[in-house]
């Protein structure tokens, strides 16, 4: 509950993130320093979908943390047997990292063409099988050209705290309230035309967004925010866009909901029931889990974790794995 009166406050105090304007301001300000901004800013410029998951925090949050660790190991066993996740550019993510991480970072480039390809960052102190450690507690895997960039970066790091590209460190805290204590998930996208193009195909959506900045946390309640532009920057046409864009939200929404893991988790309506706003351009959806209902899911994620045979854990695999090329691939975004 203490999460969502802050991001309510944080709405009445601006009058709605997407009421008023159609470019977001900065929010950034005064903010205290994320524990994945060291691994953003070591990410060579041109990522157009970045990804951060605070496993560290999760872990520590009374409501979730124990639930969040077993389901962990269990993906960690699932993933041993079943092979890793694949991602943008067909490259092998281990998942065995994620039970010792604190942070981990995806980062995607060259979305929907034949030089697709991902970064991932892993802050930790143990080894990654098929990783590189580029600085003391960081820990990469990606292609080799990559790798010598990242050194390069994190080498710099040390001496002087690198910059975040403009767009992206004001994109990466748009989604994120101003009072809010901290970020267990964030996501960021920039996608040219034909990055939204391919990503529509490979999803089966009818519009992709060109910006996106989603934000998530756990206290004693959970709340998401996702924060999307349906047409490019500075294209000020397209309120249809914004209608059919906040549709598809909707949508998916939906068919997360109609799933078997959150059917069986009970969080079914808090998706139904998102908060949705347009303004502009741009649609702002609120998914919000209240304490008790919270309480509930993590019970019945209890009950299903215990309930799960060996090698039948594979509905708490992370989803995150899709095709970024330019073939039609098999993938989906989550």
């Amino acid at each position: 509950m203490r999460l969502a009166v802050a991001v309510a406050v944080a709405a009445l105090a601006c009058g709605g993130r997407a009421h008023g304007h159609d470019t977001p301001t900065d929010p950034s300000d005064g903010r205290v320093p994320a524990p994945g901004d060291r691994l953003i800013r070591l990410l060579p410029d041109g990522a157009q979908i970045v990804a951060e998951l605070d496993l560290a925090r999760l872990r520590k949050n009374p409501v979730v943390g124990g639930v969040v660790t077993d389901a962990l190991a269990r993906i960690a066993v699932d993933a041993a047997t079943a092979g890793s996740t694949p991602l943008p550019g067909k490259r092998a993510v281990p998942i065995t990292p994620l039970t010792d991480a604190d942070v981990v970072v995806l980062a995607a480039y060259g979305v929907g063409t034949e030089h697709a390809d991902t970064v991932t960052l892993f802050a930790t102190d143990k080894a990654v099988p098929g990783g590189q450690t580029i600085a003391p507690g960081v820990v990469a895997v990606a292609a080799p050209s990559w790798l010598d960039q990242l050194a390069k970066r994190a080498e710099a790091d040390t001496h002087h705290a690198l910059a975040v590209a403009p767009e992206l460190a004001k994109l990466r805290d748009l989604a994120m309230p101003r009072e809010a204590p901290g970020a267990s998930l964030r996501v960021t996208a920039r996608l040219p035309f034909d990055a939204r193009v391919a990503l529509a195909r490979q999803t089966g959506v009818s519009i992709a967004p060109a910006e996106l900045s989603i934000w998530g946390d756990v206290v004693d309640d959970a709340v998401i925010v996702i924060v999307a532009n349906a047409v490019d920057p500075g294209d000020r046409a397209g309120s249809n866009a914004t209608r059919r864009l906040g549709r598809v939200v909707r949508a998916v929404l939906g068919a997360f909901a109609h799933s078997d893991v959150v059917g069986a988790l009970g969080v079914a309506n808090s998706l139904y029931d998102a908060d949705q706003k347009e303004a502009g351009t741009w649609v702002e959806t609120t998914i919000a889990i209240g304490p008790k209902h919270l309480a509930r899911a993590m019970e019945r994620a209890r009950g299903l974790l215990g309930a799960t045979g060996s090698g039948s854990g594979s509905s708490w695999g992370l989803g995150v794995g899709w095709d970024a090329g330019s073939g039609s691939g098999s993938g989906t975004v989550p």
